[in-house]
């Protein structure tokens, strides 16, 4: 439902609050950034748990928060300029083992630099959307590191996402996720929910983008107690060996179990052309109505790319439905 009366939301911007991580929540972002209007005001809180890759390496040599997805996010919601982006150019540059760096992502190193200079992770994003003057703000879901692990079917765990991603679909399925230790919410993610008129969850892989965002403790709470509309865009594709084989009901039943509750009010869900249909496709079934209030089927496949999201086509419908709630 509405955050607030329609005659107050006509007096503030509509807040929309996008969830996830990856490659999905970036991409969401970058159709949001080009298509918002001024009456709309779009926060991203972006999971923090990954230890892979460049984000791994600093994280465990600094003890702070992955910022992969963080930069990623900053990219997506930079507004063209020279100065913006030559600095984005900048933050996408990737080091070789010819500049003794190997792997190590220049925006990456750039956001821990600040991070160890001025002591704080919201400074570092600060500082970084200031100069790619982002037409949003990214929220880092925690600030306190910690690493994501998997219980499988068979009683096993796995620990870090690093190795949940590395699993083969011959191996045991997910159970379920949780965090390594006891981790608390950003405040400052906690309080765009609070202050949502829409929260949109997803896109993303499910338990290791979406679902990870849920896990520090005060966010499922809080959306809990949201009157924000809820939304879940869900995936085009499954994940082998994370979600194979799952309907867009199993999406949604899974992450209204970890919000603790069925609060889901919508399901966004892509509608594919005959040729695009395979077994990995995420399909809508017959219990998908029984999860969700409401089922908006939409064309949003990337006509070069069919497994993402078509950027500008997600964001329409996001936005439709946004400035539907007000």
């Amino acid at each position: 439902m509405p955050n607030q009366s329609s005659t107050a939301q006509r007096s503030r911007p509509l807040r929309i609050v996008a969830v996830g991580g990856g490659t999905g929540l970036p991409n969401l972002l970058s159709g949001m950034s080009r298509q918002q209007s001024p009456h709309m005001q779009l926060s991203a809180i972006v999971t923090t748990f990954d230890d892979g890759g460049s984000s791994g390496r600093l994280r465990t040599k600094y003890g702070i928060p992955a910022l992969g997805d963080i930069r990623r996010c900053l990219l997506a919601l930079a507004q063209p300029s020279p100065a913006s982006d030559a600095f984005a150019e900048a933050m996408n540059h990737r080091f070789d083992s010819s500049d003794g760096m190997p792997g190590h992502s220049f925006g990456n190193l750039m956001l821990a630099s600040w991070v160890v200079q001025d002591g704080g992770l919201g400074v570092a994003i600060d500082k970084a959307s200031m100069i790619l003057n982002c037409s949003g703000q990214v929220i880092p879901v925690a600030i306190e590191p910690a690493h994501l692990r998997a219980e499988m079917t068979d009683g096993t765990w796995i620990e870090s996402e690093t190795e949940i991603d590395k699993r083969v679909a011959t191996e045991p399925r997910i159970k379920r996720v949780a965090l390594d230790r006891e981790v608390h919410a950003n405040p400052g993610a906690v309080s765009a929910i609070n202050d949502a008129d829409v929260i949109a969850l997803g896109p993303g892989d499910l338990y290791t983008s979406v679902v990870p965002n849920l896990l520090p403790k005060g966010i499922a709470s809080a959306i809990r107690a949201s009157r924000a509309r809820i939304l879940y865009i869900c995936n085009i594709f499954n994940k082998p060996a994370e979600t194979s084989d799952f309907n867009a009901s199993d999406y949604v039943r899974t992450v209204n179990e970890y919000i603790g509750a069925r609060r889901i009010d919508i399901a966004i869900v892509n509608d594919p052309a005959g040729n695009e249909v395979s077994d990995d496709a995420v399909r809508i079934d017959g219990a998908l109505a029984d999860t969700v209030g409401e089922v908006v089927v939409s064309r949003l496949a990337d006509a070069t790319d069919p497994n993402q999201h078509d950027a500008d086509a997600l964001a329409a419908e996001v936005i439709r439905l946004t400035e539907r709630s007000g």
